[in-house]
């Protein structure tokens, strides 16, 4: 017997209700019922596209890290400046995103990178993946404002997008708890002042003693 053509365009509106739900929610938090409700799907038609709830979450996470991806384009293509002005502007972009939806809770990534990260060999190749995607993109910003000396060169664009990273994934988890985006802004203004370009040092004068 054949498997009934599946429908693209119903696929991705259950993966958008997951990622909402999930975000808002959490993985454990969210029932398989609730997000057939919130799509008007029948379970047979969830499990035509997804085999479990777990893979449903794997692939809720690569669509997420797509839209992300696609969403991270349109700004730095739509603002003007250098590189390291563009990413602040796009950074304070999110920010004014969440403040926007309180109900928001951080970054689908980083909340399921703590809730479920290590909960099964699928999670944590997808999680891992993820990660691994955000910190490239990081590095080859940091790498093309090096380029317009725009930011520092004494320290490698890897070893600034991991603390960059690492960072901010940091203060997402503590605007959880601060119900608070100022540990964003933090990061922002801490860092970015770490990694700017320093200024040329005027040249020391002899000494006429």
């Amino acid at each position: 017997m054949n498997r009934p053509r599946r429908n693209e365009h119903n696929r991705e509106k259950i993966l958008e209700t997951g990622m909402e739900l999930f975000n808002r929610q959490g993985y454990n938090g969210t029932g398989l019922k609730e997000i057939l409700d919130a799509c008007q799907v029948p379970k047979g038609s969830f499990y035509n596209y997804f085999a479990s709830k777990e893979q449903f979450a794997v692939e809720v996470l690569e669509y997420h890290q797509q839209l992300e991806d696609e969403k991270w384009k349109q700004f730095h293509d739509s603002l003007s400046g250098d590189r390291i002005t563009r990413m602040r502007q796009i950074l304070n972009q999110l920010i004014a995103e969440q403040e926007q939806d309180p109900d928001k809770q951080g970054c689908l990534l980083t909340n399921m990178m703590g809730e479920v990260g290590s909960a099964s060999e699928s999670f944590r190749r997808i999680i891992q993946h993820s990660s691994d995607q955000v910190l490239q993109c990081i590095e080859e910003d940091f790498l093309k404002a090096q380029q317009e000396h725009s930011m520092r060169i004494d320290m490698p664009a890897s070893v600034m997008a991991k603390l960059f990273w690492n960072a901010w994934q940091g203060a997402l988890l503590r605007t959880k708890v601060e119900a608070s985006t100022d540990p964003l802004h933090e990061v922002i203004d801490s860092l970015f002042t770490l990694f700017a370009q320093p200024a040329e040092q005027p040249a020391e004068q002899p000494d006429k003693s």
